[in-house]
């Protein structure tokens, strides 16, 4: 495109930084906005454009709407023979289409991500707005989870008008089945609608039209999978995305991870030859692939030591224990008692309920999970030839301890136990006793009293308040934030707290602006002090750190100035300024401090406060 390359600067503040993608007459591009030092993205329409205007006119619509889950229209404006939109980021957000190429996702994100959408959608549709165009390319998610659809009303205008443009109900209609495909392919990583979309494989056809999601993934809910399956095949379902948002409610307000699948070790056994003659000095243990195996068995030669063999224990119930030769000989092997060292190994692990018994011959199925094959584990007859079977184990004591005692070994163990009880009655007997006998055990020494005497405690009265206010009537502060209701809703929060923590030191200071009146991007800026609870409020103090300034400070219901009621305002103020209402004390669980205009601070202009006091 003509007159437009990386340091281009559109507006006289946006730098265009990357082109991220290209089409017919539009391009898309990051930028940086140097008035309010923020990343940007810009969305360029070359002058040949057929439906320029119609671009141009359905962003301006859509910057009128105010929903969290809408990325927002910041600026629309013309620039010799190039037009742009600028739109707000979020920083390392990815859309839902390069998010499904790592595949399908759990069916709780699924549910979040298609109610937040239509959410959104629902918001755009009250102002008679609409996508018309949703794929997964539009919809992108942050690492903590928070979701943007951007290019509502705009993809659709930047494709070109149409001969007939659909009217409200088909169009609302329109944007629910494109939910439903949303839905659709957050469960299996595939497209159920017709056309293509970059980086989404197509889903599979059946005679009925697009298989249902449980035909490709498990683990789908049923109500999913009867609106994935009915909107895209019947026409039928929700008509508006607010219905298809009650269809789906309620969904987990945090983003839902892929579960991680735990990693399968395998067993390692090592490869050598059959005979002893055969062996090498020292071989490198053989692997088994956790994925993809040898269609064959894997012969075990001779070992030195005794090998270390690791099975998970999720493989218990799949081995196999059928016997069969391991060698590809023709020879048929006779079976033969296992081994004395390899059976002590096999016997621990059969314990668990993962290894049978060993034996030539025998073959060891290890099945790797439902979607894996089975890997089979023979005992060549070279390995047996080296073991000499050393019988049965001795026992742990000698045969005589399992003869009865005789008739004189009954009566001396008789003797001993009647001497030690009478010995511990005499014992007993001198312990009760004691040195005094005139002492009696059943009167126990009187224990001492010990009385305390308190002294008398005077109540006093506390006196009578006064009209004058002192530290008991100022008002807490619970939190500050940041308030910006025409911009970005956020407006410097991280040094809200700083306006109520004692310190003249310390501040918060809004964003640098162009001039006096915000660069005639938005009306005021401020902070918002939550109370806890509906209170009364006689006298707010503010030290200023800048002046002179304008401001208005509003008791509120809710953190908004809807429905607000001045307390007071003041009029280029500077240093420490104390508000009061007319009349009596204005009530409310939040104080606003709205400035209307900013005072010079170096190169821009900025509001700022060090401390405010409520009483």
């Amino acid at each position: 495109m003509q007159g437009v390359g990386p340091g281009t600067v559109l507006g006289g503040r946006y730098a265009l930084r990357r082109r991220l993608s290209q089409g017919k007459e539009v391009e898309f591009w990051s930028g940086h906005d140097a008035t309010l030092e923020r990343e940007v993205a810009l969305t360029i329409v070359g002058a040949a454009h057929p439906n320029r205007a119609g671009v141009l006119d359905a962003a301006r619509r859509a910057a009128g709407v105010e929903d969290t889950r809408l990325m927002r229209i910041l600026d629309v404006g013309t620039q010799s023979d190039n037009s742009f939109i600028v739109e707000e980021t979020m920083s390392g957000s990815e859309s839902l289409a390069t998010i499904l190429q790592q595949g399908p996702l759990p069916a709780e994100e699924a549910r979040r991500i298609a109610g937040e959408t239509a959410k959104g959608l629902e918001t755009a549709g009250q102002r008679g707005l609409h996508h018309l165009r949703l794929t997964p390319h539009h919809i992108l998610i942050a690492p903590d989870g928070e979701l943007r659809v951007r290019g509502v009303a705009v993809a659709a205008a930047i494709d070109g008008p149409t001969e007939q443009e659909p009217d409200a109900v088909t169009a609302l209609r329109q944007d629910a089945i494109s939910l439903a495909a949303i839905t659709y392919a957050s469960l299996t990583s595939r497209w159920p609608l017709e056309g293509k979309v970059a980086g989404v494989e197509p889903a599979p056809r059946v005679i009925s039209g697009v298989a249902s999601p449980t035909e490709i993934t498990a683990g789908v809910p049923g109500d999913l999978d009867a609106l994935c399956r009915s909107m895209p095949n019947d026409g039928a379902g929700p008509l508006t995305p607010g219905v298809f948002a009650n269809r789906v409610a309620p969904w987990s307000r945090q983003r839902v991870h892929r579960e991680e699948s735990a990693p399968v070790v395998a067993p390692r056994l090592p490869q050598g030859g059959a005979t002893p003659a055969d062996r090498p000095a020292r071989k490198t243990p053989h692997r088994i692939p956790a994925r993809k195996g040898p269609a064959g068995g894997i012969p075990v030669g001779a070992m030195e030591t005794e090998p270390t063999v690791v099975i998970p224990t999720h493989l218990a119930r799949s081995l196999d224990t059928s016997g069969g030769p391991a060698d590809p000989t023709p020879e048929t092997p006779t079976r033969q008692p296992p081994p004395r060292k390899l059976s002590a190994l096999a016997g621990s692990a059969s314990r668990k309920g993962v290894w049978p018994g060993a034996g030539h011959g025998t073959t060891y199925g290890t099945e790797l999970g439902s979607a894996h094959r089975t890997e089979r584990m023979g005992l060549p007859p070279g390995l047996l030839s080296q073991v000499v079977d050393e019988g049965p184990p001795l026992p742990m004591l000698p045969a005589s301890t399992a003869l009865p005692p005789g008739r004189g070994q009954s009566r001396i163990v008789v003797l001993v136990v009647a001497a030690f009880v009478g010995l511990s009655l005499v014992v007993a007997t001198c312990g009760l006793r004691g040195p005094d006998k005139s002492a009696s055990l059943s009167k126990p020494a009187p224990r001492r009293t010990v009385v305390v005497t308190a002294p008398a405690v005077t109540a006093v009265s506390s006196p009578k308040p006064t009209s004058a206010p002192t530290d008991a009537d100022a008002v807490a502060i619970l939190s500050a934030t940041g308030f910006d209701p025409e911009g970005d809703r956020k407006e410097r929060n991280s040094q809200a707290a700083k306006v109520y923590d004692g310190d003249l030191a310390t501040s918060w200071t809004s964003e640098g602006y162009g001039t006096v009146d915000f660069g005639n991007l938005k009306k005021g800026v401020g902070v918002v002090l939550d109370l806890g609870q509906p209170t009364s409020v006689r006298q707010v103090t503010i030290d200023l750190g800048i002046g002179p300034i304008d401001l208005t400070v509003y008791a509120a219901p809710d953190p908004s100035l809807d429905g607000a009621t001045v307390i007071s305002s003041a009029k280029d103020a500077s240093g420490r300024i104390q508000l009061k209402p007319d009349t009596t004390a204005t009530r409310g669980q939040y104080v606003i401090v709205w400035f209307t205009s900013l005072a010079p601070d170096k190169d821009q202009f900025r509001a700022s406060i060090s401390e405010i006091a409520l009483s």
